[in-house]
């Protein structure tokens, strides 16, 4: 799991829209709906299966609201629904980003019921949404497609100081979680984040790269950048430059095995990294808020995983 900031993904999608002229929820709501299918499925697979039909489906539809919350997702519930009309009625309030939401009701819907489905969705009040799924049996061409391959792991070297309660790293406790709301907010950086899998982005980009070409990834590397670089982003303006491996290790992005910054370049090379185009895009404004000029860069994955990159200026 990604502790992300979820506003930043809010502007990093309508970045990637304004930079290609496309509209693009579409594709994020599908995206998003097999990735969260898949997991459901796991979660619910071999006897776990047998236990979700006794408690029932509203109630485990109920439950995957709940762990929205605990995640960021937002204040969800289920406010009606119709299984022999195949149809589902939720309200989210402070959504954690509205098309990724859809698409995980849609795909958690999906995987319990072994339905398709189809999601809408209007505003009914200030960040209060009125969601609509309906399910349909599925058809042969909404079969899923492969997911993401899982990626070489490497073992760390990263040091935490940890609670001696809960196992967890003591700088969490800088997070303020808001189960009513469905809100986790980092506070020291006045951001709002969100827990999620790695794996549904890159299940996005994916899509977005077949559907709309091979330029997409630069594109996402810049639309990153944009956010990074513009008041959106003023958490990174107060970084420094030894802060950037300990910001990729605590959101659970990787571990930056190598640092060297001189006048003419940054280079880097991060070891397990989850969502590379991000962390590209970010490293690439974080250097131009360091350095003042505006840059470029080269990347590339290596056969063990690792993820390298090299930043000049333009």
């Amino acid at each position: 799991m990604a502790i992300l900031d979820s506003n930043g993904l809010g502007v990093l999608f309508s970045n990637i829209e304004a930079l290609l002229n496309v509209p693009i929820e579409k594709i994020i709501i599908e995206s998003k709906a097999r990735a969260t299918r898949a997991y459901i499925q796991r979660l619910t697979a071999g006897p776990k299966g047998t236990l979700a039909r006794i408690i029932g489906l509203k109630r485990l539809i109920g439950m995957v609201l709940e762990l929205g919350r605990v995640l960021g997702y937002g204040d969800a519930k289920v406010t009606d629904f119709n299984w022999k009309r195949s149809y589902l009625y939720a309200e989210v309030k402070y959504p954690y980003s509205m098309p990724l939401f859809c698409g995980d009701l849609k795909g958690a819907t999906e995987a319990i019921r072994k339905l398709a489905g189809t999601v809408s969705y209007e505003e009914i009040g200030p960040e209060h949404y009125l969601i609509s799924n309906f399910q349909a049996p599925f058809a042969p061409e909404l079969e899923d497609r492969l997911l993401p391959k899982p990626k070489p792991r490497k073992p760390g070297n990263i040091k935490h100081n940890y609670c001696e309660g809960c196992g967890v790293p003591l700088e969490i406790s800088n997070f303020k979680f808001d189960p009513e709301k469905g809100m986790i907010t980092y506070e020291e950086a006045g951001m709002r984040m969100a827990i999620l899998g790695p794996q549904g982005l890159e299940v996005i980009f994916e899509e977005l790269e077949k559907e709309l070409g091979e330029e997409i990834p630069e594109t996402i590397i810049e639309a990153q950048r944009l956010y990074v670089t513009t008041p959106a982003g003023s958490f990174w303006k107060s970084l420094r430059r030894d802060d950037f491996g300990h910001w990729l290790a605590l959101f659970g992005l990787g571990n930056l095995a190598s640092f060297e910054l001189d006048d003419s370049s940054l280079t880097a090379r991060v070891e397990n990294p989850s969502l590379p185009l991000i962390i590209v895009g970010t490293a690439l404004g974080f250097y131009e808020l360091m350095t003042g000029k505006r840059a470029g860069v080269k990347w590339s994955i290596a056969e063990d995983g690792d993820l390298s990159f090299t930043i000049t200026p333009q």
